[in-house]
């Protein structure tokens, strides 16, 4: 009876005589051909064969030593080594990828050892396994793929017409500059599909490639004069990489050029309270990008005490989630950007704040690499992150306080009031002083906003740089966009209409009091009045609500009143908003219903917020 482990070596012997590479069996074959399968000991052919058993690969690409497979798995290993090691096609020989001579093991004190070498060309293997090639071969693939994925996962992008109609659901007016922000996005979109065609097209064919067999060999080392140090892995990708990328004469050479889409960047103008930072934050919810919104009254000079330029981009790479891929594609919305205008006549002082930033602004604008810090890290400890620019799209945005004196004195136009004074300086100081002067009460607010929106209808580039924008700065904003200012039925409208309306919250609130709140329309138009006195734009409205409705939010609650209604003489100060109460109860009714109203007080404001 024979035990297992020689009809293994039988079968290994078989292999050796029918010409295996390794030359120990083959030597060992040929001598005993007579002896080899009755009169030898079964423990030495098994033992012998553990030692030079080199060509014998497992599943898992590491070398096995056949004495320690007992029983059915080492037979079943060895018929496939038998049946197909001589063709050396398909079965279980290594041969090397380079000349397709058989490969020897090279002898370690690890007895399942992966590197083998090829006798004839010297080169140097190691065996990968199937975890192994995955692994080490496809990881660098997708990691540079990562932004393709991204762009390509998305959805389509929205038309501009969605994503106007979704910015009239929160801000009333201003049509042309939701619009122009809505077709930017849009832009913003489709920059990004186009301008990373050449890592899609490396994606599709690293997805078509066939996965690697578990036998596949990696040159990890070449001894030979011609032979090349890089893996297998490595000379597949510059074999991709070598026909996308052109250089030197082959570009002069070339007649097919791909178009690479640039950003339009764009800046926003309009008086205080005209809803610049509100669409930003209404554009920012329905955006599939990251999208940060910065202030740039924060920002100073390299080297001085304050937010550097830099954290513009680690914002966004903080809504990004710390994925610089995402944040490469994002959009970054700077608010007040009027505030880091130049100031003339600091004679040996630097503008730190001012002139300073813009100059630090002009590289990220246009599109270049900033080391950001990393998460939880500070920029001395030089932990930095590499972010690139090109593709971020910025928007600017800043109310420009005297503006439009400075377009009305290079269009030689007389304004409002007392003329344009002859002896007005540069600057933003200078402007916003001008504008300060030339506003009187005497003149009718309504013909003063007209003449102001028609005068920022015409605003050019120069009236920028004469405002205190330094010239390369308004250069890379290419976009300017004027707001209008709100007149009376814009201002009704924006109490009532949107989403968000400052009517509608004051009911929420009380109506988690149970009462209503009720406001007519001529209290409507008389708020609105008061409001384009004040000259502060649509955040005037809530100062003058609240204003109205402190003596009723006083008295409402645990009373018993229903509805409190205001009207026209109740803005203008002349007479007391009117309360609605409910029929008397007695004593002991109303004590029982004040605590059972103590207690469903969150409900009512859950009901409210419904």
């Amino acid at each position: 009876m024979s035990c297992p482990c020689t009809s293994a070596a039988r079968l290994f012997l078989n292999t050796a005589h029918r010409g295996l590479s390794c030359s120990r069996i083959q030597f060992f074959s040929l001598s005993r051909q007579g002896s080899r399968e009755t009169h030898l000991p079964p423990r030495v052919r098994v033992r012998s064969f553990s030692e030079t058993a080199v060509c014998f690969a497992a599943k898992d690409g590491t070398t096995k030593d056949s004495g320690s497979d007992g029983g059915k798995k080492s037979i079943s290993e060895g018929k496939r080594t038998s049946g197909s090691g001589g063709s050396g096609k398909g079965g279980s020989q290594l041969r090397c990828p380079k000349c397709g001579d058989p490969c020897t093991h090279v002898e370690t004190f690890v007895s399942s050892t992966r590197f083998v070498k090829c006798e004839k060309c010297h080169h140097f293997f190691v065996v990968l396994s199937e975890t192994d090639s995955k692994k080490g071969l496809n990881k660098e693939p997708e990691s540079a793929a990562e932004a393709v994925k991204l762009a390509f996962a998305q959805k389509p992008p929205p038309p501009p017409k969605k994503i106007y109609a979704y910015l009239d659901k929160y801000v009333v007016g201003q049509s042309y500059a939701k619009k122009v922000l809505a077709v930017a996005v849009y832009n913003h979109y489709k920059r990004i599909y186009n301008n990373i065609p050449a890592g899609s097209r490396q994606q599709v064919e690293v997805e078509k490639q066939p996965s690697l067999t578990p036998r596949e060999l990696l040159q990890i080392a070449g001894i030979s004069p011609h032979g090349n140090a890089l893996g297998a892995s490595m000379q597949q990708q510059t074999s991709q990489q070598a026909p996308q990328e052109r250089r030197g004469g082959e570009v002069l050479d070339s007649t097919h050029a791909d178009i690479k889409l640039e950003k339009s960047n764009i800046i926003l103008l309009g008086p205080t309270g005209s809803g610049k930072t509100l669409l930003a934050q209404t554009l920012a919810r329905c955006l599939d990008v990251p999208f940060a919104i910065c202030d740039c009254t924060t920002l100073t000079q390299a080297g001085y005490v304050g937010e550097d330029i830099e954290s513009v981009i680690a914002k966004l790479l903080q809504d990004a989630n710390y994925s610089v891929e995402k944040a490469q594609q994002g959009i970054v919305f700077l608010d007040e950007v009027d505030k880091i205008g130049s100031v003339p006549g600091i004679h040996q002082l630097r503008d730190v704040g001012g002139e300073g930033v813009q100059q630090g602004l002009l590289k990220l604008l246009e599109g270049t690499i900033v080391n950001v810090p990393e998460k939880n890290s500070r920029k001395l400890r030089g932990e930095t992150v590499q972010v690139d620019t090109t593709n971020i799209l910025f928007v600017a945005s800043g109310a420009f306080n005297g503006l439009d004196r400075i377009i009305s004195r290079r269009k030689n136009e007389k304004y409002l009031g007392f003329g344009t004074p002859s002896n007005l300086g540069k600057g933003r100081r200078a402007a916003a002083a001008a504008d300060l002067a030339n506003t009187s009460g005497e003149t009718d607010t309504v013909a003063e906003i007209e003449e102001k929106d028609r005068l920022l209808k015409h605003v050019e580039a120069r009236d920028l740089i004469e405002f205190g924008m330094i010239p390369e700065f308004v250069g890379r904003l290419p976009v300017v966009v004027p707001l209008h200012s709100l007149d009376e039925e814009t201002l009704v409208r924006i109490l009532t209409e949107p989403r968000n309306a400052v009517v509608p919250q004051y009911q929420a609130l009380f109506s988690m009091d149970k009462c209503d709140l009720n406001v007519t329309q001529d209290a409507l138009r008389a708020i609105a009045r008061m409001a384009l006195e004040r000259k502060t734009g649509a955040r005037g409205l809530r100062s003058i609500m609240e204003k109205l409705l402190l003596e009723p939010m006083f008295e409402v609650p645990h009373s018993d009143i229903m509805a409190v209604e205001l009207n026209k003489d109740v803005v203008q100060g002349k007479s007391q908003p009117r309360y609605i109460r409910a029929p008397a109860k007695e004593s002991a009714e109303e004590e029982y219903d004040s605590g059972i109203e103590e207690e469903n007080w969150p409900r009512q404001a859950d009901a409210a917020n419904n």
